[in-house]
Protein backbone atom coordinates (compact mmCIF):
# COMPACT_ATOMS: atom_id res chain seq x y z
CA UNK A 1 0.00 0.00 0.00
CA UNK A 2 1.62 3.21 -1.14
CA UNK A 3 1.43 6.34 0.99
CA UNK A 4 1.67 9.73 -0.65
CA UNK A 5 4.48 11.12 1.51
CA UNK A 6 4.31 14.56 -0.08
CA UNK A 7 0.66 14.90 0.95
CA UNK A 8 1.50 13.47 4.38
CA UNK A 9 4.22 16.08 4.88
CA UNK A 10 2.06 18.97 3.65
CA UNK A 11 -0.95 17.91 5.73
CA UNK A 12 1.33 17.99 8.78
CA UNK A 13 1.42 21.78 8.42
CA UNK A 14 -2.37 22.05 8.81
CA UNK A 15 -2.39 22.11 12.65
CA UNK A 16 0.22 24.88 12.59
CA UNK A 17 -1.64 26.94 10.00
CA UNK A 18 -4.96 26.60 11.80
CA UNK A 19 -3.27 27.37 15.14
CA UNK A 20 -1.70 30.48 13.64
CA UNK A 21 -5.14 31.63 12.52
CA UNK A 22 -7.06 30.38 15.55
CA UNK A 23 -4.75 31.78 18.20
CA UNK A 24 -3.87 35.05 16.46
CA UNK A 25 -4.88 38.21 18.34
CA UNK A 26 -7.01 39.45 15.45
CA UNK A 27 -9.35 36.46 15.36
CA UNK A 28 -12.81 37.46 16.62
CA UNK A 29 -13.41 34.02 18.16
CA UNK A 30 -10.50 34.57 20.50
CA UNK A 31 -12.12 37.73 21.84
CA UNK A 32 -15.32 35.84 22.68
CA UNK A 33 -13.48 33.78 25.26
CA UNK A 34 -11.96 36.67 27.19
CA UNK A 35 -8.70 37.51 28.92
CA UNK A 36 -8.20 34.00 30.34
CA UNK A 37 -7.42 32.67 26.86
CA UNK A 38 -5.25 35.64 25.90
CA UNK A 39 -3.11 35.26 29.01
CA UNK A 40 -2.58 31.50 28.54
CA UNK A 41 -0.89 31.74 25.12
CA UNK A 42 2.80 32.29 24.50
CA UNK A 43 4.78 30.89 21.60
CA UNK A 44 8.38 30.82 20.37
CA UNK A 45 10.41 29.15 17.62
CA UNK A 46 11.30 26.07 19.72
CA UNK A 47 7.66 25.41 20.45
CA UNK A 48 6.95 25.78 16.73
CA UNK A 49 9.51 23.07 15.88
CA UNK A 50 8.22 20.74 18.55
CA UNK A 51 4.68 21.43 17.37
CA UNK A 52 5.57 20.38 13.84
CA UNK A 53 7.04 17.09 15.09
CA UNK A 54 3.87 16.50 17.07
CA UNK A 55 1.85 17.35 13.96
CA UNK A 56 3.73 14.67 12.02
CA UNK A 57 2.87 12.14 14.74
CA UNK A 58 -0.78 13.19 14.81
CA UNK A 59 -1.16 12.95 11.04
CA UNK A 60 0.56 9.55 10.98
CA UNK A 61 -1.77 8.29 13.69
CA UNK A 62 -4.80 9.64 11.86
CA UNK A 63 -3.70 7.88 8.66
CA UNK A 64 -4.14 4.56 10.42
CA UNK A 65 -7.56 5.58 11.74
CA UNK A 66 -8.96 7.07 8.54
CA UNK A 67 -7.72 4.79 5.75
CA UNK A 68 -9.40 1.46 6.39
CA UNK A 69 -7.30 -0.31 3.79
CA UNK A 70 -4.26 0.20 6.05
CA UNK A 71 -5.78 -2.15 8.61
CA UNK A 72 -6.30 -4.85 6.00
CA UNK A 73 -2.77 -4.41 4.68
CA UNK A 74 -1.33 -4.60 8.21
CA UNK A 75 -2.95 -8.02 8.70
CA UNK A 76 -0.65 -9.42 6.01
CA UNK A 77 2.36 -7.14 6.45
CA UNK A 78 4.53 -9.63 8.36
CA UNK A 79 3.78 -12.41 5.89
CA UNK A 80 4.58 -10.14 2.95
CA UNK A 81 7.87 -9.08 4.56
CA UNK A 82 8.71 -12.76 5.09
CA UNK A 83 8.24 -13.31 1.36
CA UNK A 84 4.83 -14.96 1.22
CA UNK A 85 3.55 -14.65 -2.33
CA UNK A 86 0.06 -15.84 -1.27
CA UNK A 87 -0.25 -12.99 1.21
CA UNK A 88 0.95 -10.48 -1.38
CA UNK A 89 -1.53 -11.79 -3.96
CA UNK A 90 -4.37 -11.65 -1.43
CA UNK A 91 -3.62 -8.03 -0.56
CA UNK A 92 -3.19 -7.00 -4.21
CA UNK A 93 -6.45 -8.62 -5.29
CA UNK A 94 -8.35 -7.08 -2.36
CA UNK A 95 -6.91 -3.61 -2.98
CA UNK A 96 -7.64 -3.89 -6.70
CA UNK A 97 -11.33 -4.20 -5.82
CA UNK A 98 -11.65 -2.11 -2.64
CA UNK A 99 -8.55 0.12 -2.74
CA UNK A 100 -10.51 3.34 -3.33
CA UNK A 101 -13.55 2.59 -1.19
CA UNK A 102 -14.22 5.37 1.36
CA UNK A 103 -11.28 7.38 0.04
CA UNK A 104 -12.98 10.76 -0.29
CA UNK A 105 -13.03 14.02 1.63
CA UNK A 106 -16.50 13.51 3.12
CA UNK A 107 -15.57 10.20 4.69
CA UNK A 108 -12.47 11.81 6.16
CA UNK A 109 -14.58 14.61 7.64
CA UNK A 110 -16.76 12.00 9.33
CA UNK A 111 -13.73 10.31 10.87
CA UNK A 112 -12.22 13.67 11.79
CA UNK A 113 -15.30 14.56 13.82
CA UNK A 114 -15.25 11.17 15.55
CA UNK A 115 -11.51 11.46 16.29
CA UNK A 116 -11.98 15.01 17.55
CA UNK A 117 -14.58 13.91 20.07
CA UNK A 118 -12.84 10.69 21.08
CA UNK A 119 -9.29 12.06 21.39
CA UNK A 120 -9.34 15.84 21.66
CA UNK A 121 -12.34 16.04 23.98
CA UNK A 122 -10.88 13.92 26.77
CA UNK A 123 -7.37 15.37 26.45
CA UNK A 124 -8.49 18.98 26.45
CA UNK A 125 -10.97 18.21 29.23
CA UNK A 126 -8.27 16.57 31.31
CA UNK A 127 -5.91 19.53 30.99
CA UNK A 128 -8.76 21.94 31.65
CA UNK A 129 -9.49 20.16 34.93
CA UNK A 130 -5.83 19.79 35.93
CA UNK A 131 -5.13 23.46 35.29
CA UNK A 132 -8.37 24.52 37.01
CA UNK A 133 -9.51 26.46 33.95
CA UNK A 134 -13.10 27.30 33.11
CA UNK A 135 -15.45 26.00 30.45
CA UNK A 136 -14.44 28.76 28.05
CA UNK A 137 -10.89 27.41 28.07
CA UNK A 138 -12.19 23.92 27.27
CA UNK A 139 -14.51 24.98 24.44
CA UNK A 140 -11.93 27.27 22.88
CA UNK A 141 -9.22 24.60 22.63
CA UNK A 142 -11.63 21.75 21.92
CA UNK A 143 -13.12 23.69 18.98
CA UNK A 144 -9.61 24.18 17.58
CA UNK A 145 -8.83 20.47 17.77
CA UNK A 146 -12.21 19.44 16.40
CA UNK A 147 -11.81 21.73 13.38
CA UNK A 148 -8.20 20.64 12.89
CA UNK A 149 -9.09 16.94 13.11
CA UNK A 150 -11.90 17.34 10.60
CA UNK A 151 -9.67 19.09 8.06
CA UNK A 152 -6.70 16.76 8.57
CA UNK A 153 -8.77 13.59 8.23
CA UNK A 154 -10.61 14.92 5.18
CA UNK A 155 -7.32 15.67 3.45
CA UNK A 156 -5.81 12.32 4.49
CA UNK A 157 -8.77 10.42 3.09
CA UNK A 158 -8.64 12.35 -0.18
CA UNK A 159 -4.91 12.64 -0.86
CA UNK A 160 -2.81 10.22 1.20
Amino acid sequence: MAINYTAFFLISFIPLIIAWLWYSPGLPVRNWFGQEIKDSLNFNIWKLGASFLLSLAIVYGYINLVIHQMGFYELFFTDIMMGSQDAKNTVESFLAIYGDKHRHFGHGIFHGAINGFIFAGPFVGFFTLIQSKGWKFFWYHFAYWLLTSIIICGLISEFV
